[in-house]
């Protein structure tokens, strides 16, 4: 009896047990589903209060809320992308191994259904509080006040600002020239560079030649109608009847009253491209061939393109040198301009780092003046992005989250706080941060168009709007590096801290908040990070990796991912990585993996099964795969494959049969008798960008044989010797080739190439072709912009008629058997630079008496 009781017992506790986790495990899907709405509406609501920042809210207890909600973000983020992986790995497999895989699959559906009730007891409790504590009046009026920002940012601009004289001549010239017709002058720079004082400078020294001279300043937010007011004022007495005006009816006063008058109007602060065209359209500003100028300053180097008529009206303002940043910083600190001889060292350190930029050595200015003593200055040293962003400094990081919430679209403000992550004065990829955004989902693929066409947009608007600089271009014009002012960068840092986007730890200083990190860039060693028991690593979603230079990692890091399951995006940097643990399975998650160590020398098969994987590139690492694991097959979100050397694809097999439908990117493959297989049968029909490093040529040639079933294809990159088939098989979609040491026949090269339609850019490098003569078809290569040779071993060149109509630009190094040059490139319309580097004998003497004038020649010798 006893042992019936006890059975009963403890089914009276197993059922309700048992009936609970079968609950769990059928009531998953929805739960998840339901979690990630919310989430959904958890990230709108962000967003709305995003602009409302730590500095500007008026309460506590609703940065509390905020910082509470913003670390359940990842977590959730992980729960519905853990179910997401587990469904998909199911699905892939097959029905044998669906059953002997279903008790871990139904146990791993169980814990999901558990951390959605856990995760949603924690939203409700954190809502609960927001209601109980946080008033709507706390949350919807922030102590921001725009106006008193603007009329900050234009005293800051409008300071005593050293080191402009030039610009002054500069600018000066443009508008004071002889031309009567009415022409448009734009002074481009990033906030703070001193446009609003350069154009004041002018304004004052030349105002007086013009009959009617007016200045209007354009708010963050402004009217059509307040602008037009603002510039009738300064040339009319305003009565009220014309307050009365509408914007139609005032546009055509200020015409009326501007017909047949030589006039000067500054329009201070025009930011987007929609104002000067709806000026343009009203026909505001009359063209009468009166010598009338306009002058506009902005930060949207579109707005300029726009309004000016050619590229030498538009003036970009270079930041301030050296000897003008610490006269700037010495005037403002010390009202006679004379710094005490023990802070002059400690001084121009100071202005340097300032990244001359008026804006940040205004706002450091006040806190200089406040106490001059050394032990305060090299605190301000150690600590200048600090104090550049603290609350009780001058404005600078109040101007710059105005113009960041104003002037800066939506799409592309998490984008660019994402440069927060990188170090002071980096030059970063352009390739792989558009990767980078790709991967994070801050870009997304887009109707007819792939996410990295429209994150590569989103670059190019972040250039034009002055926000970051290209410091290397490629071959075609393109953005190959740049680099994030280091002013907006301090703000990245510090705003996407704020909100819970990034965290940035450095070797002096860790920049933590109460919320879990969700990304997180470290500026020294890694192992620094990981050999300590941090708590947060089990949330982490993204780890940005750059080695500091000083730092000493000799011992190299093993990666160990069972720390980190979350894991999107891994990035080590230079990092020594000694080798990677074969736990990276579990890191099903992952989107995004660069190994950059040289030191690394072999890699886990099970890296090749991860399915959510976008990019992966070891392209420097020494990884010797002879053949790649044959599980590439089944990583069907890959996008970009970069490979060491001497790397083959896997053969093909009955089971794996599958297309890797996204790739876009596969660089660098040996060719072998497997690899025209896997072209011909379209194993990768969106493939963008080939780099081949050839080793037999005769697989190289079959291979080049087959290259007209990629469609897609743009760029062509061969290395070492090859052969070029005999037949034109090359797909007509090619806009760059590349040729590196291929030792070709010129005739042949140029017979598979000169019918390319497409082909913008070719690059003939290091011995790539040889032969008696390079010769140019008539009207061959019609679209070709950029020529590249390096080191050809060609006498003679030759161009028929109509040739390279469109070259734009020609490089020529150490050719030194080629002897001259065609006549024909002496007529070609468009070329605007031509470099030559340690050209041979003839063609120097060649050089020496050339007379080209509608183009740059740079010759070294």
């Amino acid at each position: 009896m006893e042992s019936i009781h006890l059975v009963t017992e403890l089914l009276h506790f197993v059922i309700p047990y048992l009936i609970k986790q079968v609950q769990l495990i059928k009531g998953a899907p929805e739960q998840v589903q339901s979690l990630h709405s919310e989430l959904q509406f958890i990230e709108k609501s962000l967003k709305q209060y995003e602009s409302y920042d730590r500095i500007f809210m008026e309460d506590n207890t609703v940065q509390e809320w905020l910082t509470q909600i913003r670390s359940l973000v990842p977590e959730t983020k992980g729960i519905f992308n853990t179910y997401k992986t587990a469904k998909h790995v199911q699905n892939q497999r097959t029905w044998p191994n669906r059953w002997l895989n279903a008790v871990p699959h139904v146990l791993g559906l169980r814990d999901i259904g558990k951390r959605v009730k856990k995760m949603k007891k924690k939203i409700e409790e954190i809502n609960s509080y927001k209601n109980k504590y946080c008033h709507e009046s706390q949350v919807a009026k922030p102590k921001r006040n725009s106006e008193w920002l603007e009329k900050q940012r234009r005293e800051v601009e409008e300071e005593n600002v050293e080191g402009f004289e030039v610009a002054v001549q500069q600018v000066t010239s443009m508008l004071l020239t002889k031309a009567l017709t009415r022409e448009v002058v734009s002074i481009v720079g990033t906030t703070g560079s001193g446009k609003t004082t350069l154009a004041k400078t002018i304004y004052r020294t030349i105002s007086k030649q013009f009959e009617h001279p007016a200045w209007a300043f354009v708010p963050s937010i402004y009217s059509m109608r307040d602008l037009l007011l603002d510039i009738l004022k300064d040339l009319m007495p305003i009565g009220e009847e014309t307050l009365k005006l509408d914007d139609v009816r005032l546009a055509q006063k200020l015409r009326n009253f501007l017909q047949g008058k030589k006039y000067l109007v500054v329009i201070d602060g025009v930011e987007e491209t929609q104002l000067w065209e709806t000026l343009k359209k009203e026909k505001v500003f009359p063209n009468e061939n009166r010598g009338s100028r306009l002058l506009l300053t902005t930060r949207s180097t579109r707005v300029a393109s726009l309004a000016s008529s050619s590229r030498d009206l538009v003036h970009k303002m270079d930041p301030l040198d050296e000897k003008s940043r610490w006269t700037l910083l010495k005037k403002l600190v010390f009202k006679d301009g004379r710094c005490y001889p023990e802070l002059e060292h400690l001084g121009n350190q100071i202005a340097t780092k300032c990244d001359g930029l008026p804006l940040a050595i205004v706002s450091l200015a006040s806190l200089l003046a406040r106490d001059k003593r050394y032990g305060q200055w090299v605190d301000i040293i150690s600590n200048v992005s600090w104090y550049l962003n603290q609350q009780d400094s001058p404005p600078c990081f109040g101007i710059l989250d105005l113009t960041y919430h104003t002037t800066i679209p939506e799409h592309l403000r998490k984008c660019l706080l994402y440069l927060g992550a990188y170090p002071s004065g980096f030059e970063i990829l352009a390739r792989q941060v558009v990767n980078l955004w790709v991967a994070e989902e801050l870009v997304k693929d887009e109707g007819g168009s792939k996410a990295e066409e429209i994150a590569w947009r989103y670059l190019e608007d972040l250039i034009s709007l002055s926000l970051i600089e290209v410091v290397r271009k490629r071959s075609d014009g393109g953005v190959r590096k740049f680099r994030i002012h280091e002013i907006w960068r301090m703000f990245c840092v510090l705003k996407s801290e704020r909100i819970g986007f990034l965290q940035v730890h450095t070797k002096f200083v860790s920049h933590s908040s109460n919320s879990t990190p969700w990304r997180l860039s470290i500026l020294h060693e890694l192992r620094c990070i990981l050999s300590n028991n941090q708590d947060y690593l089990p949330d982490i979603c993204t780890l940005l990796c750059f080695h500091d230079k000083d730092s000493h990692d000799s011992k190299g890091s093993k990666l160990d991912f069972d720390r980190s399951p979350c894991l999107t995006v891994l990035d080590v940097g230079s990092t020594r990585v000694s080798k990677v643990d074969e736990n990276i399975k579990r890191s099903r998650l992952l989107k995004y993996l660069k190994l950059n160590s040289p030191y690394l020398s072999s890699l886990p098969r099970t890296l090749f099964s991860l399915p959510n994987l976008q990019t992966l590139d070891i392209k420097n690492t020494c990884v010797m795969f002879p053949y790649l694991p044959s599980g590439i097959w089944g990583m069907q979100n890959l996008r970009h494959l970069l490979l060491p050397p001497y790397t083959m694809l896997p053969k093909r097999t009955d089971q794996s049969r599958k297309c890797l439908w996204h790739l876009q990117t596969l660089s660098t493959i040996t060719p072998d008798g497997n690899t025209a297989a896997l072209i011909f049968h379209s194993r990768f029909p969106s493939l963008i960008k080939l780099s081949l490093n050839s080793q037999e040529m005769e697989n190289t040639r079959r291979c080049l044989e087959r290259l007209y079933k990629l469609s897609c294809l743009q760029k062509l990159k061969i290395i070492n010797r090859a052969v070029f088939p005999v037949p034109r098989t090359f797909p007509t979609s090619l806009v760059k080739v590349s040729l590196v040491k291929t030792d070709l026949v010129a005739d042949d090269v140029m017979r598979m190439l000169e019918y390319l339609d497409h082909l913008q850019v070719l690059k003939l490098l290091k011995k790539s072709i040889r032969g008696p003569e390079l010769e140019m078809k008539p009207n061959s290569f019609p679209q070709l912009r950029f020529l590249f040779m390096e080191e050809i071993l060609v006498k003679t060149w030759r161009m028929g008629d109509g040739a390279m109509g469109n070259l734009e630009e020609l490089t020529i190094t150490r050719c030194h058997e080629l002897e001259s040059l065609p006549k024909q490139l002496r007529y070609l319309h468009n070329i605007r630079h031509v470099k030559v580097n340690s050209p041979s004998h003839c063609l120097r003497r060649e050089l020496e008496q050339l007379n080209v004038q509608q183009c740059e020649v740079q010759i070294h010798f």
